[in-house]
């Protein structure tokens, strides 16, 4: 098996980053969140894993409360996993273990953030706004300068760029979080409802742009969405529930009519998701009986009544007394011989 169709199927290791292919740009792997609140734990994230390449759009659905935004934080940096990695290629490691400075320091010129509030300084003028971050990394002045207006240009702002954010529409200050964050020329865009506080011509304008930006500069984006206009637009989208990627889908998603395009994938922790809309028609059953009928796997929601029993026999190991099934070759508690 090849090292890319490790990474696709969750197999990776830490001690192969160096040989991950070039166009990976971002990886996570087995990652959990869990909020603690006195003694109430919430597991925001369960064993979460999947990629980003070069040049990908990224859509993530799901309902409120799946994940959505946790998911944004942890992959920015922003927010540390209970468990599990989080590997960024620009400096091929997983950020899980590297402290707050150096995260920060990684940061500023891989990824971007794009959020449903626009977060600009309002006593700051667009231009201002734009060459912020690439300020505080210390690029020369002249350098901020031609590269705040080559965006504020390909955003379409170039005539707008001496104004405070007051005196802009609400697509215009969207328009300019997006220049910021490509400012330091970011590998990834992580965007978080970049299109809510929207009304639809300056959404479709946006998405628009995400697209030309996409395909001028190859940086990937992941957009946390409830769009149909932004989910339709993405290369793939994943669907999240309760924490889990409860299924895939390729181009052409429609959100309303998921269950016609979802791919459902074995994690890396042999889960296999159902999805809500088929337990819910068949009452939400918790067990189920399992067949292999030629190729085919037959779940079968299993009740009392339905249930087989199934006699099994019992032998003790000679030498620890530990009980064992009888088709046992060796004990599985010391290794001797049955």
């Amino acid at each position: 098996m090849t090292l890319r169709n490790n990474l696709i199927s969750g197999l990776i290791k830490e001690e192969e980053f160096a040989e991950i292919p070039e166009d990976l740009v971002l990886m996570a792997h087995d990652v959990y969140k869990i909020y603690q609140s006195g003694e109430i734990e919430t597991v925001a994230l369960r064993g979460l894993s999947f990629q980003i390449f070069q040049g990908e759009i990224v859509a993530v659905v799901g309902p409120s409360g799946s994940g959505k935004t946790t998911l944004v934080n942890l992959l920015g940096g922003t927010l540390r996993p209970s468990a599990g990695q989080v590997y960024w290629s620009n400096i091929k490691q997983d950020i899980a273990k590297l402290d707050e400075r150096t995260i920060t320091n990684a940061r500023r010129g891989f990824i971007g953030f794009v959020f449903q509030v626009d977060n600009l300084l309002h006593h700051m003028t667009a231009k201002q706004n734009v060459e912020l971050s690439a300020r505080i990394a210390g690029f020369p002045k002249t350098w901020r300068e031609q590269r705040s207006e080559e965006l504020l240009e390909s955003v379409g702002l170039r005539s707008r760029m001496n104004h405070i954010p007051a005196k802009l529409s609400g697509g215009e200050r969207q328009r300019v979080a997006i220049a910021s964050a490509l400012m330091n020329n970011p590998a990834l865009i992580l965007a978080d409802e970049p299109t809510g506080d929207l009304d639809l011509i300056n959404a479709e304008e946006i998405l628009d742009l995400f697209k030309k930006l996409n395909e001028d500069y190859g940086t990937a984006f992941l957009i946390v969405t409830h769009s149909q206009l932004i989910a339709s637009k993405a290369r793939r989208t994943l669907e999240l529930r309760d924490g889990i990627i409860s299924g895939t889908h390729d181009s052409g998603v429609h959100l309303k009519q998921l269950e016609r395009t979802r791919v459902l994938e074995v994690d890396n922790q042999d889960r296999l998701p159902l999805p809500e809309n088929i337990l819910r028609e068949i009452g939400h059953p918790r067990r189920f009986q399992v067949e292999v009928d030629d190729g085919r796997i037959i779940l079968t929601p299993s009740t009392i009544e339905n249930a087989v029993a199934v006699e099994v026999k019992l032998v003790t190991c000679r030498i620890c007394g530990k009980l064992v099934t009888s088709n046992r070759v060796t004990c599985p508690a010391c290794g001797t011989a049955l």
